[in-house]
């Protein structure tokens, strides 16, 4: 692959340059992202998400064997594994983050990542898309998005019914454990009281909500008027709601949001290709 390439880009012809195919993994602990762009243009051709599998190197052989590509960025938990299976280079999480929001969103300075098993927010410069600071949430799941499939597990409903709850719920009360094992703990201490599911369900998002208003805290400033939520978490539309109202700005969540990792590591790809002799 990597002399066909060469042979592809060796004239630097920008004629030839539409030919490029670029891919971007994100692989995280609950999801791997895969997209396919087309090196010109930019566009993304394909999208394939699926569950991050226990035998994560047959997943990514079956990748390899069923899609082509020119040039592949890996990102993620798992990038240097895929890098061996699947080649090219690799990027760190905040570099393919900070790449696809700046591409997409160049007027944005501030961004908000909500995976999994953990929870990122950058501060990038307008003008240059250069990372400025990054913070991150410590390494317990209360401040990601596993802290809702354990409240929603907790409560009897799917994700998207915690979700639809919360949203109908009152301010009545906190969760005020800081770890999700004791949270769960206090979830069901509620249940049993006579403490409505609406009500809890509006308390477990308002629990994360105030880790996420408290990291977004170090790095805003007053150039800040709007954020963009990537991310799996992003998908949560009364969480998106609630951020925007703590915050009195505006939340862009953009579509197919959890693909922002992939995308980012595809355009590294690409600035990859460009920097070759």
């Amino acid at each position: 692959m990597t002399q066909r390439l060469e042979q592809r880009i060796s004239g630097q012809h920008k004629a030839t340059r539409c030919f490029i195919k670029l891919a971007g993994i994100d692989i995280g602990s609950r999801s791997v992202e895969f997209v396919l762009m087309d090196g010109e243009t930019l566009e993304v051709s394909e999208r394939v998400r699926a569950a991050t599998s226990i035998d994560l190197a047959a997943q990514l052989k079956e990748l390899k064997d069923t899609y082509h590509w020119d040039a592949l960025t890996s990102t993620g938990y798992g990038r240097f594994l895929s890098q061996k299976i699947l080649g090219g280079g690799v990027t760190t999480e905040i570099k393919a983050y900070a790449t696809s929001a700046h591409h997409f969103h160049r007027d944005i300075n501030t961004v908000i990542d909500l995976g999994g098993q953990d929870t990122k927010v950058l501060s990038l410069d307008r003008k240059s898309g250069q990372l400025i600071k990054f913070e991150m949430n410590d390494k317990c799941s209360a401040g990601t998005g596993k802290f809702f499939e354990m409240m929603a597990a907790t409560l009897g409903l799917s994700l998207e019914e915690l979700v639809a709850a919360a949203l109908k719920g009152e301010r009545a009360f906190e969760i005020n454990s800081t770890c999700t094992v004791f949270a769960e703990s206090e979830v069901i201490s509620l249940l049993t009281s006579g403490k409505s599911v609406e009500d809890i369900a509006r308390a477990v998002h308002e629990s994360l909500l105030v880790k996420l208003v408290s990291l977004l805290s170090r790095i805003l400033n007053a150039e800040t008027h709007s954020i963009l939520f990537v991310g799996g978490g992003a998908r949560n539309s009364t969480l998106v709601k609630f951020l925007a109202d703590a915050l009195a700005r505006e939340v862009i969540v953009p579509e197919h949001p959890d693909f922002f990792g992939a995308y980012g590591a595809a355009l590294v790809a690409r600035t990859n290709l460009n920097q070759l002799p």
